[in-house]
């Protein structure tokens, strides 16, 4: 039996070497293999997570509500005019319409201002009016216990008691419209004198009062404060 050369090499593999598995592809492959799938089933239950929950709906920012109006305050009303009987020592007596706000003095001026032989420091101008009273300015010769009325302001008093006080005038009694029972109410004037001022009408001015039967010049200077004719 021949020797082999020395160099001699033999071309196949060994057995235990030709005939063993890939190992190392394999485990390659599946590893590959988990990933993927793993990688798929992030992305797919991503894709549900976001298709069964919705954007949430956007936020809507409202405007303020308007401030509510306020309440627009009515301008007060006008008050009315007033009348006032001015009597005495001024020169034009009478009555007068005057605004709701004017005093004595501003009613005296009406009247054309005082007399030479008024007492002016009996009246105080300043002092408010209201309608249906009475301004007397009394003459430096009368005494303070003769005086009728009173100087300045006399204000309206309501007449009760009588079956005509329902209509009794708030100011000066006017001598042509008056009732026998508000002529009653004059002082010196009772039934029969109230009657007979009725039968002399009319009259022109309160001096012509001195043809009534029974009124005398002292009765006259006592009512002539208190009547006026229209």
């Amino acid at each position: 039996m021949s020797s082999l050369p020395h160099d001699f090499k033999l071309s196949t593999p060994p057995p235990d070497v030709a005939d063993s598995p890939p190992v190392a592809s394999a485990h390659f492959h599946f590893t590959s293999y988990l990933l993927g799938l793993l990688t798929s089933l992030i992305l797919v239950g991503g894709a549900l997570f976001f298709l069964r929950h919705p954007d949430p709906p956007p936020i809507v920012l409202h405007a303020p509500p308007p401030p509510a109006p306020t309440a627009t305050a009515l301008p007060p009303p006008t008050p009315a005019p007033i009348m006032v009987f001015v009597s005495g020592a001024v020169q034009k007596p009478g009555l007068y319409n005057l605004t709701a706000d004017e005093r004595v003095g501003d009613a005296l001026a009406k009247a054309g201002g005082f007399t030479a032989t008024a007492n002016a420091s009996l009246i105080n101008q300043a002092a408010k009016l209201q309608d249906g009273a009475q301004v007397y300015v009394p003459d430096l010769a009368e005494s303070a216990a003769t005086q009728q009325p009173p100087a300045g302001v006399t204000e309206p008093v309501a007449q009760t008691g009588s079956a005509d006080s329902g209509n009794a005038p708030t100011g000066p009694i006017n001598l042509n419209t008056a009732t026998p029972a508000q002529l009653d109410s004059l002082p010196g004037i009772g039934p029969s004198k109230a009657a007979a001022i009725v039968a002399n009408r009319p009259y022109a001015t309160v001096d012509e009062l001195d043809k009534v039967p029974g009124i005398g010049p002292s009765i006259l200077e006592q009512v002539r404060p208190l009547v006026t004719v229209q």
